[in-house]
Protein backbone atom coordinates (compact mmCIF):
# COMPACT_ATOMS: atom_id res chain seq x y z
CA UNK A 1 0.00 0.00 0.00
CA UNK A 2 2.71 2.56 0.89
CA UNK A 3 4.13 2.08 -2.93
CA UNK A 4 0.87 2.51 -4.76
CA UNK A 5 0.95 5.76 -2.64
CA UNK A 6 4.46 6.81 -3.46
CA UNK A 7 3.71 6.39 -6.99
CA UNK A 8 0.43 7.77 -6.83
CA UNK A 9 1.78 10.53 -4.83
CA UNK A 10 4.51 10.83 -7.26
CA UNK A 11 2.42 10.89 -10.05
CA UNK A 12 0.50 13.84 -8.72
CA UNK A 13 3.15 15.83 -7.84
CA UNK A 14 4.96 15.24 -11.05
CA UNK A 15 1.32 15.94 -13.37
CA UNK A 16 0.98 19.03 -10.74
CA UNK A 17 4.41 20.57 -11.07
CA UNK A 18 4.00 20.42 -14.74
CA UNK A 19 0.76 21.70 -14.71
CA UNK A 20 2.35 24.78 -12.29
CA UNK A 21 4.80 25.06 -14.84
CA UNK A 22 2.28 25.51 -17.83
CA UNK A 23 0.14 27.74 -16.05
CA UNK A 24 3.09 30.10 -14.15
CA UNK A 25 5.51 31.00 -17.09
CA UNK A 26 2.91 32.14 -19.65
CA UNK A 27 1.86 34.41 -17.11
CA UNK A 28 5.35 35.76 -16.34
CA UNK A 29 5.26 36.39 -20.01
CA UNK A 30 1.85 37.86 -20.07
CA UNK A 31 2.96 39.87 -17.21
CA UNK A 32 5.99 40.99 -18.72
CA UNK A 33 4.41 41.79 -21.36
CA UNK A 34 1.55 44.04 -19.99
CA UNK A 35 4.55 45.76 -17.77
CA UNK A 36 5.94 47.10 -20.71
CA UNK A 37 2.84 48.18 -21.96
CA UNK A 38 1.45 50.21 -19.00
CA UNK A 39 4.00 52.80 -19.33
CA UNK A 40 3.73 53.38 -23.27
CA UNK A 41 0.03 54.00 -21.85
CA UNK A 42 0.67 56.48 -19.61
CA UNK A 43 2.89 58.15 -22.00
CA UNK A 44 -0.44 58.20 -24.59
CA UNK A 45 -2.39 59.46 -22.31
CA UNK A 46 -1.01 62.66 -21.27
CA UNK A 47 -1.30 63.50 -25.10
CA UNK A 48 -4.98 62.88 -24.94
CA UNK A 49 -5.72 66.64 -23.70
CA UNK A 50 -6.03 69.21 -25.91
CA UNK A 51 -3.92 72.04 -25.81
CA UNK A 52 -4.66 75.74 -27.52
CA UNK A 53 -2.27 78.33 -27.62
CA UNK A 54 -2.96 81.77 -27.90
CA UNK A 55 -0.40 84.14 -29.15
CA UNK A 56 -0.47 87.73 -28.06
CA UNK A 57 2.05 90.60 -29.02
CA UNK A 58 4.07 90.00 -25.72
CA UNK A 59 2.83 86.39 -24.22
CA UNK A 60 2.48 83.05 -25.43
CA UNK A 61 -0.06 81.31 -23.40
CA UNK A 62 -0.45 77.44 -23.50
CA UNK A 63 -4.06 76.27 -22.06
CA UNK A 64 -4.30 72.77 -21.53
CA UNK A 65 -7.83 71.18 -20.69
CA UNK A 66 -7.26 68.23 -18.09
CA UNK A 67 -10.92 66.93 -18.32
CA UNK A 68 -12.29 64.07 -20.35
CA UNK A 69 -13.45 64.95 -24.04
CA UNK A 70 -17.45 66.05 -24.02
CA UNK A 71 -17.39 67.43 -20.17
CA UNK A 72 -19.29 70.98 -20.51
CA UNK A 73 -17.28 72.53 -17.40
CA UNK A 74 -13.48 71.93 -16.29
CA UNK A 75 -12.02 73.24 -13.05
CA UNK A 76 -8.69 70.79 -13.90
CA UNK A 77 -7.30 73.60 -16.75
CA UNK A 78 -3.81 74.57 -17.15
CA UNK A 79 -2.20 77.92 -18.30
CA UNK A 80 1.42 77.85 -18.74
CA UNK A 81 2.39 81.88 -19.83
CA UNK A 82 5.54 83.16 -21.42
CA UNK A 83 6.91 86.83 -21.53
CA UNK A 84 8.12 86.88 -25.14
CA UNK A 85 9.87 89.94 -23.96
CA UNK A 86 11.52 88.63 -20.73
CA UNK A 87 11.68 85.04 -20.79
CA UNK A 88 9.11 85.11 -17.54
CA UNK A 89 7.29 81.32 -17.55
CA UNK A 90 4.30 80.94 -15.03
CA UNK A 91 2.02 77.56 -14.59
CA UNK A 92 -1.23 78.40 -12.89
CA UNK A 93 -4.61 75.88 -12.30
CA UNK A 94 -7.44 77.39 -13.06
CA UNK A 95 -11.18 76.38 -14.58
CA UNK A 96 -13.61 77.28 -17.65
CA UNK A 97 -15.58 80.13 -17.58
CA UNK A 98 -19.35 79.71 -18.97
CA UNK A 99 -22.45 81.95 -19.76
CA UNK A 100 -25.47 80.48 -17.33
CA UNK A 101 -28.26 78.99 -19.07
CA UNK A 102 -32.11 80.50 -18.73
CA UNK A 103 -32.70 78.97 -15.24
CA UNK A 104 -29.17 80.41 -14.09
CA UNK A 105 -27.22 77.38 -12.79
CA UNK A 106 -26.75 75.16 -16.13
CA UNK A 107 -23.29 76.21 -18.12
CA UNK A 108 -24.32 76.99 -21.55
CA UNK A 109 -22.15 79.29 -23.43
CA UNK A 110 -18.18 78.92 -23.35
CA UNK A 111 -16.44 82.16 -22.42
CA UNK A 112 -13.00 81.26 -21.79
CA UNK A 113 -10.75 80.43 -18.89
CA UNK A 114 -9.60 81.76 -15.22
CA UNK A 115 -6.82 80.91 -13.22
CA UNK A 116 -5.56 82.44 -9.85
CA UNK A 117 -2.42 83.45 -8.28
CA UNK A 118 -2.68 85.15 -5.64
CA UNK A 119 -4.57 88.46 -5.06
CA UNK A 120 -4.17 88.23 -9.28
CA UNK A 121 -6.81 86.22 -11.22
CA UNK A 122 -5.43 85.45 -15.39
CA UNK A 123 -8.60 85.26 -17.48
CA UNK A 124 -8.46 84.00 -21.17
CA UNK A 125 -11.33 85.18 -23.26
CA UNK A 126 -12.56 83.20 -26.07
CA UNK A 127 -14.03 85.64 -28.90
CA UNK A 128 -17.27 84.67 -30.81
CA UNK A 129 -15.21 84.09 -34.04
CA UNK A 130 -12.69 81.53 -32.31
CA UNK A 131 -9.80 82.49 -33.88
CA UNK A 132 -8.65 85.60 -32.01
CA UNK A 133 -8.87 85.61 -28.10
CA UNK A 134 -8.08 87.86 -25.02
CA UNK A 135 -5.09 87.72 -22.16
CA UNK A 136 -6.69 90.06 -19.10
CA UNK A 137 -4.47 89.87 -15.88
CA UNK A 138 -6.81 91.73 -12.58
CA UNK A 139 -5.96 92.91 -9.32
CA UNK A 140 -9.50 92.84 -7.62
CA UNK A 141 -11.28 95.22 -10.32
CA UNK A 142 -8.38 96.97 -11.93
CA UNK A 143 -6.64 95.57 -15.25
CA UNK A 144 -3.31 95.09 -14.99
CA UNK A 145 -3.00 93.58 -18.74
CA UNK A 146 -5.20 93.22 -21.56
CA UNK A 147 -3.83 92.01 -24.89
CA UNK A 148 -5.56 90.83 -28.18
CA UNK A 149 -3.98 87.93 -30.02
CA UNK A 150 -4.94 84.82 -32.18
CA UNK A 151 -5.47 81.25 -31.26
CA UNK A 152 -2.90 78.73 -32.82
Amino acid sequence: MASQFEATSSWHYTRGFSSFVLWVFPMKIIFGIAALCVPAAVLTATEVFPKFTLETENHVVEITSRCPEGYVTCDRVIYKGVNKKTGAAITLRGETMHHPCADGVTPCRFLGYRFRNGKHVYLVWEDADGEQGTLEVRAGRQALLTERGTWK
